[in-house]
């Protein structure tokens, strides 16, 4: 299979964006040769998308923020080392949850020992597998891994070359109960077994993953070309574009020269704004040898880039149904403690099946090894309230900065609170809040409350501390 030629510059990573059909469907066809099912029609599907995802402006945050919830706020067990590289099961379950958000599928490859025990878990990325050759009822039995299938991966080597049947390296399906028997038919045993992989995809055993950003693939192409235009606008200054006109060759010295005169007089605000024609006939460039082609409206490219972006951004992260107050979308006027509230409740809802999946194909492989953690529960991801207090934000409708943690003070404190602002007010919850969560003692609570102008007796009622008896 010939290479494509996806870099123009070598030490760079990039790809044309016209190389990608924008189609709904992703085809799976077998290649002979590699002994796999291809994943599209070049093998370079997985990777062109991921290279479009970094690039985009709405896509990569989106991607990042809906991981961030699939991790979700960690669970017990989750610093045990499970693999000879020194990951945790945290990191495991990052990188499953990394690779959910793109593609709704993960891939967690196990070692046995001999007595058929899971004894170390490594993820695995999608985008570097492939499944073998189906059979007659279109399943595939193996996994194979390459760290550069369609050879557009954003690792360079030191040695790239195109992938070949030898390079890649086939693992068995998730079945503990096999293993045995695997171990046992490989040659030489168990030090030239493999292990097996775990392969989950939302779209079934043994067909590829489809994005959630597949369907809106054509906003995702256009999120990156508008961030591009807007980047070549902004750096030649929105000045107009001029086509040169001259009789002299493409490759006459006099006309090389004036090209590097008219950069230099541009400089790097002006590269690319004036397009040579050469060796034209002295009729058709007539008297016109610099002629505009285009204004320089700024202020109608920045509009319409603004439009076409927040479009893009809304269509993006709408794929993951991310609620408005957690993608930044009409947020002209902000948004209160309440409604991100809301926000987090909404899409810790939307997130809890990836979440109940990462647990439960983690929670398989430990019920069969050798790890203490034997049951893995992922806690939603909390919103830190105390931090929207003291940044004066609003929850269940009580403006930042008035909301109170015990019980209201007596008639005594009124006077010393009506003469605080908000930010001393907050100041003062947050010591409260400190005292009560024992991160602080009595005594220096009592200090810091003391700088505020309140008494002893009024210290206690902030604090909740009944007096001691003389």
């Amino acid at each position: 299979m010939a290479k494509s030629n996806f870099y123009d510059n070598p030490e760079v990573t990039q790809f044309y964006l016209q190389a990608h059909k924008e189609v709904a469907q992703i085809f799976t066809q077998e290649d002979s040769s590699l002994g796999i099912m291809r994943w599209g029609y070049t093998n370079q599907y997985p990777q062109s998308l991921i290279n479009l995802i970094q690039q985009s402006p709405s896509a990569q945050p989106t991607v990042k923020r809906t991981s961030k919830f699939y991790q979700g706020a960690g669970f017990d067990g989750e610093n045990e080392i499970v693999s000879t590289r020194g990951l945790t099961l945290k990191n495991v379950a990052a990188i499953m949850a990394d690779d959910f958000s793109i593609w709704e599928a993960f891939a967690i490859h196990c070692n046995y020992n001999l007595e058929g025990k899971v004894t170390s878990i490594n993820p695995l990325r999608i985008e570097d597998l492939r499944f073998n050759r189906f059979d007659e009822l279109n399943y595939a039995s193996k996994v194979g891994y390459h760290y550069n299938y369609g050879m557009n991966s954003e690792i360079h080597k030191q040695i790239n070359k195109s992938v070949t049947a030898d390079d890649i390296k086939w693992f068995n399906r998730f079945n503990p109960e096999v293993a045995l028997a695997q171990i046992n038919n490989t040659k030489d045993g168990i030090s030239n077994y493999l292990g097996q992989v775990l392969y989950h995809s939302e779209a079934g055993h043994s067909s590829y993953p489809i994005s959630p950003l597949q369907s809106s693939v054509n906003y995702l192409l256009s999120d990156v070309e508008n961030s591009i235009l807007v980047r070549k606008e902004t750096s030649t200054g929105f000045i107009n574009s001029y086509i040169l006109k001259t009789t002299l060759d493409n490759e006459d010295p006099n006309l090389i020269a004036m090209e590097n005169s008219i950069l230099e007089t541009q400089g790097a605000r002006g590269m690319g704004k004036i397009i040579v024609m050469a060796g034209l006939d002295p009729e058709t460039v007539n008297s016109t040898l610099l002629e505009e082609i285009g204004g320089g409206n700024s202020k109608a490219i920045i509009e319409s880039a603004q439009l076409t972006y927040e479009l893009d951004h809304r269509v993006l992260t709408g794929a993951y149904q991310i609620p408005p107050a957690l993608a930044g979308i009409d947020n002209s006027t902000g948004f209160s403690g309440e409604d991100i509230k809301e926000a987090y409740f909404v899409f810790n809802a939307i997130t809890q099946s990836g979440r109940d999946q990462i647990e439960a194909s983690l929670n398989r492989i430990l019920d069969n090894s050798i790890f203490k953690t034997r049951d893995v529960k992922i806690k939603k991801l909390s919103l830190d309230e105390e931090e929207l207090l003291e940044m004066g934000e609003d929850i269940d409708g009580v403006p930042g900065g008035e909301q109170t943690l015990t019980q209201e003070p007596v008639a005594e404190v009124n006077e010393v609170l009506a003469n605080m602002t908000g930010k001393q007010l907050q100041s003062l919850q947050r010591v409260v809040r400190k005292f009560n969560k024992e991160e602080i003692n009595k005594a220096q609570a009592s200090q810091l409350l003391a700088g505020f102008g309140l008494t002893e007796d009024q210290i206690n009622v902030w604090l909740d501390i009944e007096p001691e008896i003389q």
